[in-house]
């Protein structure tokens, strides 16, 4: 029997001449950006026709105070730097591409997954002060481990040591959270997922409020802890140990530990696993792996090689459309949901009041499933789900694939060429105080959300009050969402969803509300690199937001990208603003085919700012609506403000451009490669169009600087 000494010597007792305590990566160095200082003409002479200079491109305090909404956008959920950003929207390119560079930097280092999460509580500026764990500094404590090879033993040291720090986090959480801390949603009700068994969470209770937001006691609290654990899971170096005969199962001070041996392993139904180390094989998994519970506050799935299949046990078959329901159902439907699963059990790196990490490792072809709250899904905790690569799939409905409310989680995929599905509420989504993260390094991936529409062989769920009983609203692939509650006059502002896919012919498909969109002061973002990708959606989408929120796409590859060549589009897609919200689209290059309705390709309404810049290639528009490319608008429901502007800007720079424009009745020049043709719609002097297509320099590139 071995009995490890969990840290086993004292820093005083330890032979410390050559020894290097672990320390973190070193951060990504800062982009080179050409905003603001770069040259940049074409973007200026333009800007000139509508007598704007860059700088006028955005707010100021004196423009803030005709807000419609102003007495309800300081809440405590506010991000610090929200409002700076939004004011100054031309570096919205710079701040995604250091956002892509801090990811891909991670990629490169030997602990991808710990850069993940540090670039997440970067964006929430929660402070990181804990060092790494390092075996060699010592506190006495003694795990039965069995009859483990000693070097697996030891190499477990740090990360048993990291569990319990997290599980001392969130007792102290648990300690000092309100009296009635299910305000908040801790476990039945998940975020903004709908439902109908669970009343909405009190949002006004300045107790809780004030909970969520303390950085000694509350979720946040865990967030350094959460950052130890994975530096610790992926400095142990596990994958050496893939093959090893080894067994074990026990009990310990921070709960049940499992060690499976490398065979195909189906341990069936688990409850509330601290640590499962698979050291190998094709597995099947059907209990949480790596999802933590009320009970327990921390759970680490690794898992060192094979084919492995994770789910769960299914209670009916499903259908073409929807995954076979667990046992807590699906609703009935009603005029504005469909069979929405009700499923309360989070699974496969799952954080929920607690932090719940998966790690999959040996690049196998791996199957993911599961219905909701999955698959790196943080909420007031941390949710991590880390692949080191192969041709996976992802599939769930509401809530995975990174996602988060009041916490932060994380999807990583280190490479392969993948497929992901889901709903809604997926795939880089935000929501209040929450950061979602979702991240594919390498291959060629297939990004899909139900569109809900039927004739795009869709089915609704999730009632969209802009495609009401045909389409869903999705809040995916980059998406960062406040709650705007005009009923109870709770506003809460909105979180980072941002979806970063490196390289590949990529393909991504939602309904409203996604690929880089925002709603009531959330930011979201689409990054995507190289390679020629399909880009399809409604309303609200590709670089659309609403309501005082932030929504770009950039694309920095030089494959020749399709928009809305599969799908019907709407409304307020391709570079729009609506609101005080900025939209944003920035393609670097290649030969690109844009299709699209009203309000889009830099448009704006009621005081929005919607930009558009493609930056090279030969470029093919499709326009269904004039009501677009470069437009200055005020729509009838803010006729009755003055002071701010809407701004529609239009930038196509290089390239022998193609537009096919229907026919028109109001007047409008007709866009033409190597002209200028913005649109004032109404004629009044704070609608202001500009659209011009020429040659030179924008000063915005995709991810910052010019490629």
């Amino acid at each position: 029997m071995f009995v490890l000494a969990l840290l086993v010597c004292s820093k005083d007792a330890a032979d410390t001449g050559s020894h290097e305590p672990p320390a973190w990566d070193a951060a990504a160095p800062d982009i080179a950006c050409a905003w603001p200082d770069a040259e940049a003409a074409f973007r200026d002479e333009a800007l000139q026709e509508a007598h704007l200079t860059a700088a006028e491109v955005g707010w100021d305090e004196d423009l803030w105070k005709e807000a419609s909404y102003r007495a309800y956008l300081d809440d405590v959920f506010l991000l610090p730097w929200f409002r700076d950003l939004h004011w100054e929207p031309l570096r919205l390119p710079c701040t995604g591409g250091q956002l892509a560079a801090d990811l891909e930097h991670a990629g490169a280092t030997d602990h991808p997954a710990t850069g993940a999460l540090a670039a997440a509580m970067d964006l929430l500026e929660s402070p990181r002060e804990l060092a790494p764990a390092d075996p060699v500094e010592v506190v006495q404590r003694v795990v039965d481990l069995g009859d483990l090879p000693e070097d697996l033993a030891d190499a477990l040291v740090p990360v048993l040591y990291a569990m319990e720090r997290v599980a001392e986090a969130r007792d102290a959480m648990e300690a000092s959270a309100p009296s009635e801390p299910n305000k908040l949603i801790k476990f039945g009700h998940a975020g903004v997922l709908l439902d109908t068994k669970t009343a909405h969470p009190d949002v006004t209770d300045a107790a809780a409020l004030d909970w969520v937001l303390d950085p000694s006691s509350g979720p946040r609290s865990l967030y350094d802890p959460a950052l130890v654990l994975a530096f610790a899971i992926e400095h142990a170096d596990l994958a050496r140990f893939e093959g090893t005969d080894a067994i074990l199962d026990v009990d310990s001070y921070i709960g049940r530990i499992i060690v499976a041996g490398p065979g195909a392993d189906a341990p069936g139904e688990l409850e509330d696993v601290a640590l499962y180390l698979d050291l190998g094989g094709d597995d099947t998994y059907v209990h949480g792996a790596g999802a933590n519970s009320e009970d327990a506050p921390v759970s680490v799935h690794i898992d060192l090689g094979g084919d492995d299949v994770y789910g769960y046990v299914e209670a009916d078959e499903g259908t073409d459309a929807l995954l076979p329901a667990d046992t807590d159902g699906r609703y009935g439907g009603d005029e504005y949901y469909g069979a929405i699963s009700f499923s309360r059990i989070g699974r496969q790196g799952s954080g929920r009041y607690g932090v719940g990490f998966l790690f999959d490792l040996g690049s196998g072809a791996d199957r993911y499933t599961s219905l909701r709250m999955s698959q790196g899904w943080g909420h007031l905790g941390v949710g991590l789900l880390y692949d080191d690569g192969g041709d996976d799939q992802y599939r769930g409905e509401n809530g995975v694939q990174g996602g988060a409310a009041m916490g932060i989680g994380v999807l990583l995929d280190a490479g392969g060429d993948d497929t992901y599905e889901t709903f809604a509420n997926s795939q880089g989504f935000g929501y209040v105080q929450g950061v979602g993260l979702a991240v594919d390094l390498d291959g060629d991936d297939t990004w899909f959300a139900n569109p809900g529409k039927s004739e795009d062989g869709g089915t609704t769920l999730y009632y969209s009050p802009q495609l009401p009983g045909n389409g869903n609203s999705s809040f995916v692939q980059g998406v960062g969402f406040g709650r705007r509650g005009d009923a109870d006059n709770a506003f809460l502002s909105g979180g980072v969803g941002a979806l970063y896919d490196a390289s590949g012919a990529d393909s991504y498909q939602a309904g409203t509300f996604a690929q880089g969109s925002g709603y009531w002061q959330g930011l979201g973002y689409l990054l995507d690199g190289d390679g020629a990708d399909l880009y399809d959606a409604y309303y609200y989408v590709q670089g659309g937001a609403a309501h005082y929120a932030i929504g770009a796409l950039l694309d920095a590859g030089e494959g020749g990208d399709a928009f809305n060549t599969r799908q019907s589009t709407n409304y307020m897609e391709v570079g729009a603003g609506h609101d005080f919200s900025v939209g944003l689209l920035v393609n670097d290059a290649g030969d690109d085919t844009y299709v699209y309705g009203g309000l889009a390709t830099g448009a704006s309404n009621c005081q929005g700012i919607g930009v558009f810049v493609d930056n090279g290639g030969d470029d093919t528009y499709q326009a269904g609506s004039t009501y677009s490319t470069g437009l200055g608008n005020h729509s009838g429901e803010c006729e009755s403000r003055d002071g701010a502007n809407s701004i529609g800007i239009f930038l196509d720079a290089g390239g022998t451009d193609t537009y096919e424009w229907p026919e028109d009745e109001t007047g409008r020049i007709e866009p033409g490669d190597d002209a200028s043709f913005g649109w004032s719609w109404n004629q009044t002097d704070d609608e202001i169009g500009v659209a011009v297509d020429g040659t030179g320099s924008t000063g915005l590139y995709a991810f910052g600087a010019s490629p």
